[in-house]
């Protein structure tokens, strides 16, 4: 197998037997002009350094860098509760109407009347048990149902009657009573 390339330096050089001693380096011719105009440009530079550090620099830089870093204080809007629950009270009041109007016609709308009659003797019961009636209570009540004793005018009560109601009361009881 051939490993040189026909068309290389060395091959040619072997097969004229000719050494001229001089040899360039691989790609110079091109890289020769990126070369040059890079010395070119060296040269025309200012041998000083173009760079200065403003005077105080560093002893205000942290402070620079705080204040792009942080977060501006926004101002918070502050919403009142009692401005809201103004807004709310025609809602809430035409919501309770239209509950009140819409229970009274499907709920309460029925021709049973609530009697006395009509309650449990556990309701009765439980009632009495969790109220307590005063005297003043039952008097309020009853104040418009209270008789005179000149409503009794009319009607008389014979003594037999009250005889008899006397003889049925038992005395041993009220003997006993009084002891």
């Amino acid at each position: 197998m051939k490993t040189e390339i026909k068309n290389s330096v060395n091959y040619i050089s072997k097969k004229t037997g000719k050494n001229t001693g001089f040899s360039t380096p691989t790609d110079y011719f091109n890289t020769l002009e990126d070369v040059i105009s890079t010395k070119l440009i060296e040269e025309n530079l200012s041998k000083e350094n173009g760079f200065k550090v403003p005077d105080n620099y560093f002893n205000n830089l942290e402070n620079k860098i705080l204040e792009n870093v942080t977060p501006p204080i926004k101002e918070t809007k502050i919403i009142s509760l009692k401005n809201n629950i103004l807004k709310l009270i025609p809602f809430a009041a035409a919501a309770s109407l239209l509950l009140f109007i819409g229970l009274n016609s499907f709920v309460f709308n029925t021709d049973e009347k609530i009697t006395i009659d009509s309650l449990s003797d556990a309701d009765l019961d439980y009632w009495l048990d969790s109220n307590t009636l005063n005297t003043n209570d039952i008097a309020f009540v009853l104040e418009d149902d209270i008789l005179e004793v000149g409503d009794f005018y009319f009607s008389t009560i014979k003594d037999e009657t009250i005889e008899d109601y006397i003889n049925s009361i038992d005395n041993t009881a009220l003997i006993n009573e009084f002891k």
